[in-house]
């Protein structure tokens, strides 16, 4: 589970109400199924009762009916717990498909509150918010490309001071402090080179 609360949560609600329409619906059933068989135990008492030799033929018919109760309630249960499972199942997977490139995007914010711009890397088959995810794809984009025009500024001013610094009268002072800004500023545009370069995203 990517996301546990967003996931977890969807899916016991959806079970949970399965579970009780599911389990009405077979209450129902059932009362139908036990009403009937009520029925046909009167009906059949009331045929037999001068007859004193069908009082073994209908214990054994009223048998034959709680038995047929029964199993259909052990049937009743069985499908539920089956189509709870099934259910659960399926809302997990769908939900990972929607929680997958939310997850994804969140990653990528951080990584930009950072200041990483590495490229944004496609969705897996099957996931959901293709519409979403391409939209913050472009922005992402459009931001990487001027943080690279930035750095290209940078990098063009900072050989332009080296040439300067080749060229000119620096002596003294002077020279030192103009030797330690180009290294600092060298420094922040490698730093932020690095921040541009593809990185390997986990896996969402």
């Amino acid at each position: 589970l990517l996301d546990k609360k967003l996931q977890l949560r969807y899916v016991i609600v959806v079970t949970v109400l399965s579970g009780v329409i599911a389990g009405a619906l077979g209450f129902m059933i059932y009362q139908q199924r036990r009403a009937a068989s009520e029925s046909i135990e009167k009906d059949l008492a009331v045929l037999t009762q001068k007859d004193a030799s069908q009082d073994q033929f209908q214990e054994q018919i009223a048998s034959d009916l709680q038995s047929d109760d029964q199993a259909l309630v052990y049937a009743m249960v069985g499908v539920g717990i089956g189509l709870v499972i099934i259910l659960s199942l399926y809302l997990i997977l769908m939900t990972h498909k929607v929680a997958g490139p939310l997850f994804k995007v969140s990653m990528y914010f951080e990584r930009m509150a950072d200041g990483r711009l590495g490229i944004v890397t496609p969705l897996r088959k099957g996931d959901m918010l293709v519409d979403f995810f391409t939209s913050f794809k472009d922005m992402h984009d459009v931001v990487r490309a001027r943080a690279q025009a930035d750095v290209a500024s940078l990098d063009k001013a900072v050989q332009t001071l080296r040439d300067a610094q080749s060229t000119g009268d620096y002596r003294g002072d002077a020279a030192s402090r103009l030797t330690e800004s180009l290294e600092a500023l060298e420094k922040h545009v490698a730093d932020r080179k690095s921040k541009l370069t593809d990185f390997p995203p986990r896996n969402a």
